[in-house]
């Protein structure tokens, strides 16, 4: 099995017993993106506030505004796509339900081409798994990269898969936009993503495809170009900028073991971040068990879900799914000493794709009269578990974020009286540069 997997197709999905139809699966990966929608404009408080980072990259592009903050490591990609909403200087409600658009279309497009990749049935699963993890719900109305890099991630291996089985040219500039946008936005992430894609096509002789690999490339190249050309432009040349950069980063980049107990104690949402100075874990309180443990399962069910589709016939889609996502992981939890949940969105997006097999395969693989309902109420209580556990925590952490960005927009309302139009500098200890882009 692993064998031909590895050298010649897969076994279409339609030869697996009890699968969920095609047409069946594209709506239900559309409700998803729906109910990913709904859930961003139920929950998001009104106003929700910019945090210094969005203030940046909308000022960055809002002709309106002066540029705020933009230091070596930003990139232009977050700025790119706020534009179309920035160019118009809207208020808050606009950006937010922009962006709730913007990220529930990118869902259901990055987890399209699984459709026909793995079963029909996995992509909604997968889709929904993810985009009601608290932190995926939390960014998506958020002027944020991060769950842009993962959407872009998914929809980029996704098409490369499909370019590779069913070759066709559009597939395969696809393939090539998808990692351009994750490069665009965050560049080093593009290349810790798909350096292992393209390695393992390598060696791969069924994923070996010369345009698919050249188009995969290339995205990436042209995705790194505006940051290129900013540092030769702005910040002294390539080596410069990549070297403040990484030395400007709290903590800079190295080995940092303690992330790896860091992340489970940030997973209660208290504090967002962590370490900034390169502290010791315990700054990011005791660790919240209930979370640890879904954080457990999800590892467990990840790489039992691996297993199992690769056993199906996807070995390929799984050793790509599981390079991508175990590099990324990796990066990020043993490099940076600034640590937050947002970085490890790509690295979640792609292990939803074998959970949800996992689930697939249990739903639809019972061989006896009492094994399927024992399937059913197990899978239902997992998805029970992690939509009770993960959705009212997204609500909860989008409401204490709304109290705590308020100040800046009631110190930009006393100020501007006293502005009137006239340049000045704002600084202080809450958002400065949020309260700067709301007096533009």
């Amino acid at each position: 099995m692993a064998t031909a997997a590895l050298t010649g197709k897969t076994h279409s999905s339609s030869a697996l017993p009890g699968r969920l139809s095609l047409p069946a699966s594209s709506l239900a990966l559309l409700l998803v993106g729906l109910l990913f929608l709904v859930l961003q404009l139920a929950f998001v408080p009104r106003p929700f506030g910019l945090s210094t980072d969005e203030a940046t990259y909308l000022a960055k592009v809002d002709p309106s505004a002066p540029e705020l903050y933009w230091t070596q490591p930003r990139a232009w990609g977050t700025a790119v796509l706020a534009a179309p909403v920035a160019l118009f200087a809207p208020g808050l409600t606009a950006v937010r339900v922009y962006f709730g658009l913007l990220s529930s279309a990118g869902l259901v497009a990055a987890f399209w081409p699984w459709l026909r990749v793995l079963r029909p049935g996995v992509a909604p699963l997968a889709a929904l798994l993810f985009s009601t993890t608290w932190f995926t719900l939390y960014n998506g109305p958020l002027v944020m990269p991060n769950l842009h890099v993962a959407l872009g991630a998914v929809a980029a291996i996704g098409m490369f898969l499909r370019a590779v089985d069913s070759p066709r040219w559009w597939r395969t500039a696809l393939c090539g936009a998808a990692a351009a946008l994750v490069a665009l936005v965050r560049p080093p992430d593009g290349v810790v993503l798909f350096a292992p894609v393209l390695a393992c096509a390598l060696v791969i002789p069924r994923l070996r495809r010369a345009r698919v690999l050249a188009a995969l490339a290339c995205g990436v190249v042209i995705g790194w170009v505006p940051w290129v050309v900013e540092a030769y432009v702005r910040f002294g040349g390539f080596v410069a900028r990549w070297r403040t950069a990484e030395a400007t980063g709290p903590g800079g980049l190295s080995l940092h073991l303690a992330n790896l107990s860091i992340y489970p104690r940030l997973l209660d949402g208290t504090p967002t971040y962590c370490c900034r100075d390169g502290g010791p874990p315990i700054e990011a309180g005791p660790v919240p068990w209930l979370y640890a443990g879904w954080l457990v399962a999800v590892a467990v069910l990840a790489l039992i879900g691996l297993f199992v589709t690769a056993r199906q016939g996807h070995l390929p889609e799984m050793l790509v799914v599981g390079l991508a996502a175990g590099s990324l992981a990796g990066f990020y939890l043993l490099l940076p000493a600034f640590t937050a949940l947002r970085y490890l969105l790509p690295t979640l997006a792609l292990v939803a794709l074998p959970i949800a097999a996992l689930l697939v395969t249990a739903l639809t693989s019972g061989r006896s009269a009492w094994s399927r309902p024992i399937s059913v109420a197990l899978v239902a209580v997992l998805l029970i578990g992690h939509l009770g556990l993960m959705v009212p925590q997204a609500k909860r952490d989008l409401d204490r974020d709304a109290r705590a960005r308020k100040q800046a927009l009631l110190i930009a309302h006393a100020l501007r009286p006293v502005v009137r139009g006239r340049p000045c500098l704002v600084l202080g200890e809450n958002e400065p540069q949020a309260t700067s882009y709301y007096l533009k």
